[in-house]
């Protein structure tokens, strides 16, 4: 009797889990569609204007059938601000909803994207010099437990530091800058004590004059997007410079920031643009022409951004960003492990994946090449 309420136990149980597994697939397809959508009816695209021909809409769709029915809000857009046409443009919607959850693995990125574990998870470049950090409610400083006064005295004793939510700070969001007084140590206390998550606070970075020539009051960034392949390669197929626009202390380009591409020997191009597409050929701040501005020792942040992404292969792609500082050493300010953004890359640099768009969307949606 107890055998067999044993197997019946463990069949209601094996019904039960395959329903759970039939009823989580559902409700994922469920909310991917409900992003596409979101993402495909954004303002941003409504207000393009230029509209593609017969032909090109022929030739998007052709080159896309094999993998997904896709809108073409995108190539709208892309096609409107740079004036480049291609079915290789990567629309925002199936970049976030199917290829970042396809080379990503997201459960992970929960745990480890995290920058209080930067330290121990990056080796073989600089990082901006961490005064303490707080996890799970604990302050550190150089791997060390210490006391919450000693940590904020470690920070007032800095002439200017910068404080991050140490998860999800994407965009800006969650980054605090401030210059230590005699007289704010209140402040300083009150703005950690509003932070509920792990955070850390680095000393201000003090950056190459190539760098601050484009904006002085911002530390102006580079952003990589590399992805590795199936072969073990690491190829990076998109780099940019962020930069801040006016007095902001953040180059981010939803915070207001504009971006630039920049060409394989480290020049950038001759234009920029904002989040909208606006598209520059002079900064709006310091007036001077993005091409005349050469990142130093490009080729090796190149090498140091591909030996890194080996360090974390549950995370097929991802988007670094890395400053220059005054001795003009790269400095590995974030790695984004999933949901790195994508307009800026098609905006600058054209479709994110040039002539391998073909060869990535065949393993992202496992079909057979013939």
């Amino acid at each position: 009797m107890m055998k067999y309420i044993l197997y019946l136990t463990h069949k209601i149980l094996q019904v039960l889990l395959l329903f759970s597994a039939k009823e989580a697939y559902i409700v994922d397809k469920i909310r991917r569609a409900e992003g596409i959508i979101r993402i495909d009816r954004r303002s941003l695209y409504r207000t393009t204007k230029r509209r593609l021909s017969k032909k090109q809409c022929s030739q998007i769709k052709s080159f896309w059938s094999p993998y997904y029915k896709i809108r073409l809000f995108a190539h709208e857009f892309y096609y409107e601000k740079t004036g480049q046409f291609s079915p290789w443009f990567i629309p925002d919607s199936i970049y976030f909803f199917y290829i970042d959850f396809f080379f990503n693995n997201f459960k992970m990125a929960k745990y480890l994207d995290n920058k209080c574990f930067y330290p121990s998870m990056f080796e073989g470049i600089k990082m901006p010099k961490m005064l303490a950090y707080r996890e799970n409610g604990y302050w550190y400083s150089e791997k060390k437990l210490i006391d919450k006064n000693v940590a904020i005295n470690l920070m007032m004793n800095s002439d200017e530091i910068f404080i991050k939510v140490a998860t999800e700070s994407f965009g800006g969001k969650g980054v605090t800058y401030f210059k230590p007084t005699t007289e704010n140590k209140d402040e300083l206390k009150n703005i950690l004590s509003e932070i509920t998550t792990d955070v850390v606070v680095q000393e201000g970075l003090h950056q190459s004059s190539i760098m601050a020539s484009l904006n002085p009051q911002s530390v102006n960034t580079i952003r990589l997007l590399s992805l590795l392949r199936k072969d073990g390669e690491v190829r990076v197929y998109s780099s940019i410079v962020r930069m801040g626009v006016g007095d902001t202390k953040v180059d981010n380009a939803s915070s207001g920031g504009i971006t630039c591409g920049v060409n394989i020997d480290g020049r950038l191009k001759p234009y920029a643009f904002s989040p909208l597409g606006v598209k520059y050929d002079v900064h709006p701040t310091s007036n001077i022409h993005f091409d005349e501005i050469v990142i130093p020792r490009f080729e090796e942040i190149l090498l140091i951004v591909k030996k890194l992404h080996k360090q974390v292969p549950h995370f097929r792609m991802v988007s670094w960003d890395v400053a220059i500082d005054n001795e003009n050493d790269p400095v590995l300010i974030e790695a984004n492990l999933c949901q790195g953004e994508l307009d800026f890359h098609q905006l600058c640099n054209g479709p994110l994946f040039g002539s391998d768009t073909e060869e990535i969307l065949l393993e992202v949606f496992q079909k057979n090449q013939h």
